[in-house]
C-alpha cells in the first residue's frame, strides 16, 4: 500500500512577497519571489506527459504545456490518509490513463537574498522523480537508469539548488515516473500531492525535520508490530515444540511470522532505501495478502478442531494460488504490457471475489468454533471478523473509506488494529487453554498415581515363595504404568498356575485393562489353561479397543506341564524355545478356543517367560533384539535378561518371569 504522509505547509509571510504577472497562455508562466527569512510554496506549474531530456533545459519553450495548480484542496478526501489539504494527482487533472513519465516546469525570479536556495519536495508523490534546476540535476528520489526506474516509498527529501542566473531567475523541471499499478490503489494518483517549497536553508531544514518526524511517527507502528509479532511467533513455536500434538500452535507461529515479515518490511520501506517499492509490494502480496490469511485460517481450524479441515485446506490453497496469480497480473512489468490497463478493474473485481470467499471460510470456521466451544468461539469471533475485513483494506481505500488512523500522531491502519486484537485474543485463548490443561494435568497425575498403586498391588515387586520352585520376576514398564502382567498362583493340590501376557498400547488405558485381567484371574476358579484363556477372552471382548496376548501354564504336583497360548511369545525351557500352538489374542473374537500342549518337567528344568518388549527392543541402528538373542540369554537370571534388553534399546514394556524346579515337587509339598 502506498504510504501517504500528512504534509502541512508552513508559510511565513512576514518578510516575503510574491508578485504574479498575468501572461498569455503561449508564454511561459513566471512567478516573482522575494525571499526573507521564509519559504514559499510553488503552486503554479506547467505539465506535459512523456519524456524528453530537453524538458530539463531552462531555455526550452513550454508555452504549449498545460497550466496546472498544485494548490491543496480543503476537505479533499485522501484514500490513504484523511487530510484537510491534499492535491489530487494528474489522473484527476485531465490525464486519467497516464502512467510512466511526465514533467512539471516552473519559472520564478528570486530577489532579496544572497543565501543558497533549498527545495523541499512533497513527501507524498507517485512514484519517483528527478529535480533539475537551470538544467542541472539537483537530486532524485528513486533510481533512474536508461531502461528502468526503481521506485521507493515516498520519503521527505530536500535538495540544494544551484545559484540562480545573473538576473535571479530559476527554472525548475521535475521529471516524474509513475508505475502502472499505482492507479489501482488511488484513482487520483500521479505526480505531486502537495506543492514543493523553496526557501532558505534554516527554514527548509526545519520543515524537513518536521516531515521526518511525521514520517517516523507514521512508520513507528510498523516497527512495534513487527517486534511484537516476532516475539509472539517465537513463543508460539516454543509452545509447539513442547506439545507437537497441538498443530494449532505451528500454524500460529507461521501466521505471526508472516505478520512480522510484513510489518518489518513496511518499516524498512518507509524509513530506508533497502527495499524498493516493488520488493515491498511483493512481500505484502505474498506474506500479507496470501500466506498470512492462509496460516490464520489453518490456526483457527486446528484450534477449533474443525472436522472438514482437509476440505477447507484444499479450498483455501486454491484461493491463495488464484490470488497470487491475480496479483502477479496487476504488477509491473506485466501490467501495461501483457495486461492492459483497462483490465485493472476486472482483475481487481476477481481478486475481491476470491477474498470474499476466503473471508466466508474464516467466518465459517469461527461459527463452527462457537458450536463446538461456545466460550472460545465467541472470544475469537471479533478477531476473525477484523481479519476478514482486513482482506479488503485496499478496496475500502479505493472507494473512499479511510482505513488509516493517527491517534497521537501514530499511524494505525486497520491491519495494525486487527493484529493487535488478534494478539490479545490469541493470548487470552492460549492462557485459558493453558489453565485448563494444567487442571487436566493434575487430574491425570492423580489418576496415574492411583493406577500405579493399583498396578503395584496387582503385580507384586517380589514373586511368591513356592516350595520346590525358584521364582524370579522383573517388570520394567516403558512409561509410568505399563501393559505387561504376570500372575503365579499356587493351588491347594500342589499345582502351580502361571499366567503372563501383554496388553496392546501403553499408559493408563493399558494399566486399566491389566487390572481387569488380573481381577478376572483371581475370581476364576477354573485352572485349566485353555479354560483360563477362554474366560479372559469373554471378559475382554467388547470391553477394550485393542487386544491382549497371554500364555497360561499349569504345572501339577508330578511335574506335568500344560500350556495354552493366545498370541504371546512362547516360553523357553533350558534355553530352547518350546513348541506351543499359538491362538488368537484375547478380545478379538467372542468365542475363542485355545489348544493345549503338554510337557514333563524334570528337576533342575528352567522355564523363562518373556514379553515382546524383550524381542522388540531396538538399538540406534534400528536393529531388533530379536528371537535369536532372546534365546541365547534365556537361561540367564531374569534380572540379567531384562537389563540386557533395556540397554539394547527399550521400546515397550519389558517383563521376564523365570521358574526353576529345584526339588521333587511332591516332596516339597509334603
Amino acid at each position: 500500500m502506498k504510504k501517504k504522509i500528512l504534509f502541512v505547509l508552513l508559510l511565513i509571510s512576514a518578510c516575503c512577497g510574491l508578485d504574479s504577472q498575468s501572461t498569455p497562455v503561449s508564454a511561459p508562466a513566471r512567478q516573482r519571489i522575494t525571499l526573507g527569512q521564509s519559504m514559499v510554496a510553488l503552486t503554479e506549474w506547467k505539465f506535459q506527459p512523456g519524456d524528453d531530456p530537453a524538458y530539463a533545459q531552462p531555455g526550452y519553450d513550454d508555452s504549449g504545456w498545460k497550466l496546472v495548480s498544485i494548490e491543496p484542496r480543503a476537505n479533499y478526501h485522501d484514500p490513504y490518509f484523511s487530510s484537510d489539504s491534499y492535491v489530487p494527482g494528474w489522473t484527476a487533472l485531465g490525464f486519467p490513463n497516464l502512467t510512466g513519465y511526465a514533467w512539471y516546469r516552473a519559472r520564478f525570479k528570486v530577489t532579496g537574498s544572497n543565501e543558497d536556495l533549498w527545495l523541499e519536495m512533497p513527501p507524498d508523490v507517485d512514484d519517483a522523480y528527478q529535480v533539475y534546476a537551470n538544467g542541472q540535476l539537483a537530486g532524485s528520489m528513486g533510481k533512474f537508469t536508461a531502461k528502468h526506474v526503481t521506485a521507493f516509498y515516498s520519503h521527505p527529501m530536500e535538495f540544494h539548488l544551484p545559484a540562480p542566473n545573473a538576473n535571479g531567475s530559476v527554472v525548475l523541471a521535475l521529471r516524474f515516473y509513475m508505475q502502472p499499478e499505482s492507479v489501482q490503489w488511488n484513482f487520483d494518483a500521479g505526480g505531486m500531492h502537495a506543492p514543493p517549497v523553496i526557501g532558505l536553508p534554516d527554514t527548509v531544514a526545519l520543515l524537513q525535520q518536521r516531515n521526518q518526524d511525521v514520517n517516523l511517527h507514521t512508520a513507528l507502528s510498523y516497527l512495534l508490530l513487527g517486534l511484537l509479532a516476532s516475539i509472539a511467533g517465537v513463543a508460539a513455536f516454543w509452545i509447539y515444540r513442547m506439545d507437537r500434538s497441538e498443530q494449532a500452535y505451528f500454524w500460529l507461529a507461521l501466521a505471526f511470522a508472516m505478520e512480522a515479515v510484513v510489518s518489518i518490511s513496511n518499516f524498512l520501506a518507509s524509513m530506508t532505501y533497502y527495499l524498493s517499492y516493488a520488493a515491498n509490494v511483493l512481500i505484502n502480496d505474498l506474506a500479507g495478502s496470501a500466506l498470512g490469511p492462509l496460516f490464520w485460517l489453518f490456526f483457527w481450524a486446528y484450534w477449533f478442531r474443525l472436522r472438514a479441515i482437509r476440505l477447507v485446506g484444499r479450498v483455501a490453497w486454491m484461493l491463495v494460488l488464484l490470488e497470487v496469480l491475480t496479483f502477479s497480473c496487476l504488477r509491473q512489468p506485466v501490467m501495461g504490457t501483457l495486461i492492459s490497463l483497462g483490465w485493472t478493474r476486472d482483475l481487481w473485481l476477481f481478486s475481491t471475489i476470491l477474498r470474499v470467499v476466503f473471508a466466508l471460510l474464516l467466518v465459517a470456521v469461527a461459527v463452527d468454533g462457537i458450536r463446538r466451544n461456545r466460550t472460545e468461539g465467541w472470544i475469537a469471533l471479533p478477531a476473525v471478523i477484523l481479519l476478514s475485513i482486513n482482506l479488503f483494506g485496499n478496496d475500502l481505500e479505493v472507494i473512499g473509506i479511510p482505513v488509516d488512523y493517527f491517534p497521537f500522531g501514530i499511524h494505525l491502519g486497520i491491519s495494525d488494529i486487527s493484529l493487535f486484537v488478534l494478539i490479545l485474543v490469541v493470548l487470552g485463548l492460549v492462557f485459558r487453554r493453558f489453565l485448563q490443561s494444567q487442571v487436566r494435568q493434575r487430574e491425570m497425575t492423580h489418576d496415574l498415581q492411583q493406577a500405579q498403586e493399583v498396578q503395584r498391588m496387582l503385580i507384586p515387586a517380589h514373586p511368591p515363595q513356592v516350595p520346590g520352585w525358584n521364582i524370579e520376576s522383573v517388570y520394567l514398564p516403558a512409561s509410568e504404568v505399563g501393559g505387561d502382567f504376570f500372575q503365579v498362583q499356587p493351588g491347594e493340590d500342589g499345582s502351580l498356575l502361571i499366567v503372563v501376557g501383554d496388553v496392546s498400547g501403553k499408559g493408563l488405558k493399558a494399566a486399566m485393562t491389566v487390572s481387569t485381567i488380573v481381577g478376572a484371574l483371581r475370581d476364576q476358579k477354573e485352572r485349566q489353561p485353555s479354560e483360563v484363556l477362554a474366560h479372559l477372552n469373554r471378559v475382554l471382548h467388547g470391553q477394550i479397543k485393542g487386544f491382549a496376548t497371554c500364555c497360561a501354564s499349569l504345572i501339577t504336583a508330578d511335574g506335568t506341564m500344560t500350556l495354552a497360548n493366545a498370541g504371546n511369545p512362547a516360553p523357553y525351557r533350558n534355553g530352547e524355545e518350546m513348541a506351543v500352538a499359538s491362538g488368537l489374542p484375547l478380545g478379538i473374537l467372542a468365542d475363542g478356543s485355545y489348544e493345549e500342549t503338554h510337557y514333563e518337567l524334570a528337576q533342575g528344568d528352567r522355564l523363562t517367560f518373556v514379553s515382546d518388549g524383550v524381542v522388540e527392543a531396538t538399538n540406534e541402528k534400528k536393529e531388533l533384539f530379536g528371537f535369536e538373542r532372546t534365546q541365547a540369554i534365556s537361561k540367564q537370571p531374569a534380572q540379567a535378561i531384562a537389563e540386557t534388553a533395556k540397554s539394547f534399546g527399550q521400546e515397550d514394556d519389558i517383563s521376564v518371569l523365570s521358574v526353576t524346579r529345584t526339588a521333587n515337587l511332591k516332596a516339597a509339598i509334603v
